[in-house]
């Protein structure tokens, strides 16, 4: 019975630092976050209402926060009608990996490919990014319930957008912190 109660003792004493040790690695990450839909569709109101003017993107961060050892974006975005041209023209982002949920309209995007005579650049909003024409991209109808998952350097856009707009909300994994921190609503 003795050697039982060491090897309790013993083993209680190992839980308790795994504990810890875990504790102190992920102490910046309290709980999980939950973003009501009420933001949500608010957030997608002020989107609609920023194209309506003058602008023909809008891309509204709801949260960015630090999951441990990334950080993780919430985005809502809205684009206005793209018409079909000669050329495809995008970006790839150097460290972002994205992850589109479509809630409203429809189009078609273009992804992969290579870029001809890329041009760096660096957004506020986004960090580092490449832009330009799209060389052998694979093009990719989307509708309302569709994901796209788009890793980091791969050249993406919209060949055609054929409703009047298209909304859709972006999971962007951000592992060097490329993008500004918001952790709450404002």
């Amino acid at each position: 019975m003795n050697n039982f109660k060491k090897i309790v003792f013993a083993l209680f004493i190992w839980l308790s630092s795994f504990t810890f040790i875990y504790a102190d690695d992920h102490s910046s990450v309290n709980a999980s976050v939950i973003i009501p839909r009420e933001e949500v569709d608010a957030t997608l109101l002020e989107g609609l209402s920023r194209i309506a003017g003058e602008r023909s993107i809008s891309d509204i961060v709801v949260r960015h926060i630090d999951v441990g050892e990334e950080y993780l974006g919430v985005s809502v975005v809205q684009r206005d009608k793209v018409e079909v041209s000669d050329t495809e023209t995008g970006i790839a982002h150097i460290a972002l990996d994205e992850i589109y949920y479509i809630v409203a309209g429809q189009g078609t995007m273009v992804t992969g490919g290579q870029f001809k005579d890329p041009t760096k650049i660096n957004s506020d909003l986004l960090g580092g990014m490449l832009r330009g024409e799209i060389v052998d991209g694979t093009l990719q109808p989307v509708k309302v319930g569709d994901i796209a998952i788009i890793p980091k350097g791969m050249p993406h856009g919209w060949h055609e957008i054929t409703t009047d707009t298209i909304s859709y909300i972006i999971f962007r994994a951000d592992p060097t912190e490329e993008m500004n921190i918001k952790n709450t609503a404002e």
